[in-house]
């Protein structure tokens, strides 16, 4: 396949007796010594760093003059190319799927390779020529003639076999997209749904679809329901129930993807059947996170900085205020308020003695390393919605709603089409809602301990 319109032509090659998979790339031509080769270190959501860059190896590079140029590390994460005369259309690496398995004791952060089964989460395979993050990409994939090829970039029921191409704008898109691949993994679509929801599942013990995508719907229906609208074009709700590779690796975190969610869990977590009183709240969490932030976003957020874990200091946002909407608006789920307010009472000092931005600033690398900060962070993030909720109520006599704050965040970012600055963030939602939200947005901006 040719490369055209300054497109970059990935090939994913996978053979099923490997634990590895091979990663080509095709572009128009570029002096060897201005390509860095970037391998994603973080993902948008993670708040962490991982380091991808261990699971790479036989980075090439091959010239016009015919020549294979080793890819040597550079002093980040990313490869280098040294011979200055050599101009360089193509790239090829392999990644190992099975040692990151192995080595990732996070069930969330890793692809998978099982027996007829591959999992592919985008940034953890996918890297990018630095500077060129914004071309159009064409992704072909070469698999088991036999094996049936899923992706959320284009869910279908129906799916090719051995091979399959798409086309997406931006590396950003491609790094955010799952696929999963063999003759193990289960598709189900829910057809009441208003917008195409699929469920796409690999398990390695009975589980039901139909359960899964059930309770996809309740929560989608219930999010339609509190912000009016459903801005996603399709929805793919991503499971994997796995036997545990040790007793150290941790399964139960899931991640929001702009069109999706993943979830990989522990395979005593399966969903076998159907339950009346089926715990949703974890579906309609990171559902509810396609509203925000993936749609309205502080700065640190997008355009990500795939290098590294971005500063981030609006994690209380990002996560509070979906909790809040999630937990408590959507489930009616009034008593979580005591959860918040005693996960801040418990807090240790060194929690406490920080400001809203400065503890988000720390939960930008380390949210889930010691999870009282994640804990923390959205909890705070949650009564600040609550008080933002209750004054907004007080001041329009129930006409307008913290729902009208929400809105005025998602409408600012279709309009600017930027990431909102933190001081600009009080000054939105007290515009959308006609009321002044200053006095408790200071409020929860600073430490609990004054």
């Amino acid at each position: 396949m040719s490369v055209s319109q300054n497109r970059i032509v990935y090939t994913l090659n996978h053979t099923t007796n490997s634990g590895k998979i091979n990663i080509e790339m095709e572009f128009d031509t570029l002096k060897a010594n201005f390509i860095k080769l970037v391998i994603p270190r973080s993902g948008p959501g993670t708040y962490d760093l991982t380091n991808y860059l261990a699971f790479v190896s036989d980075v090439n590079g091959y010239s016009t003059s015919g020549k294979t140029l080793k890819g040597l590390i550079g002093d980040g994460s990313y490869f280098i190319f040294e011979e200055k005369d050599e101009m360089l259309n193509k790239i090829s690496y392999e990644v190992d799927v099975k040692k990151m398995e192995l080595d990732l004791l996070g069930a969330f952060a890793s692809s998978k390779m099982r027996e007829d089964y591959l999992g592919i989460l985008g940034y953890s395979v996918f890297g990018f020529i630095e500077g060129y993050q914004k071309n159009g990409i064409i992704l072909k994939i070469n698999t088991n003639k036999n094996w049936p090829i899923f992706s959320t970039l284009r869910p279908a029921i129906d799916r090719n076999k051995g091979v399959d191409t798409y086309e997406v704008d931006n590396f950003d898109i491609l790094a955010d997209a799952q696929f999963l691949l063999g003759n193990e993994v289960q598709v189900y679509q829910v057809k009441e749904s208003k917008i195409p929801l699929f469920v796409a599942a690999y398990a390695e013990t009975p589980i039901s679809v139909e359960e899964i995508g059930r309770r996809g719907l309740l929560s989608l229906n219930g999010l339609e329901d509190y912000f009016g609208y459903i801005p996603m074009p399709h929805y793919t709700m991503c499971y994997e129930f796995l036997k545990p590779l040790s007793e150290h690796h941790s399964y139960g975190f899931s991640m929001e993807h702009l069109n999706s969610m993943t979830a990989s869990l522990n395979i005593s977590n399966a969903i076998k059947e159907y339950d009346e009183n089926a715990r949703i709240g974890g579906i309609v969490h990171h559902m509810g996170h396609s509203w925000l932030p993936l749609r309205s976003y502080g700065t640190g957020y997008r355009p990500f900085e795939w290098q590294t874990a971005p500063i981030i200091e609006t994690i209380w946002l990002n996560e509070g205020f979906i909790w809040y909407v999630s937990f408590y608006n959507v489930l009616g789920f009034k008593r979580i308020l005591n959860f918040f307010n005693s996960t801040i009472d418990e807090a240790p000092e060194y929690i406490q003695d920080k400001s809203l931005k400065d503890l988000s600033i720390l939960g930008s690398t380390q949210y889930s390393m010691d999870f009282r900060i994640g804990k923390n962070l959205f909890s705070r993030g949650a009564l600040l919605a609550h008080d933002l909720d209750v004054l907004i109520q007080k001041e329009t006599k129930g006409v307008k709603s913290f729902k009208d704050a929400i809105l005025g965040l998602l409408k600012w970012t279709e309009v600017n089409k930027r990431a909102f600055e933190y001081n600009e963030i009080e000054s939105i939602m007290s515009k959308s809602t006609s009321v002044d939200l200053s006095k408790v947005w200071n409020k929860w901006q600073k430490p609990i301990r004054n």
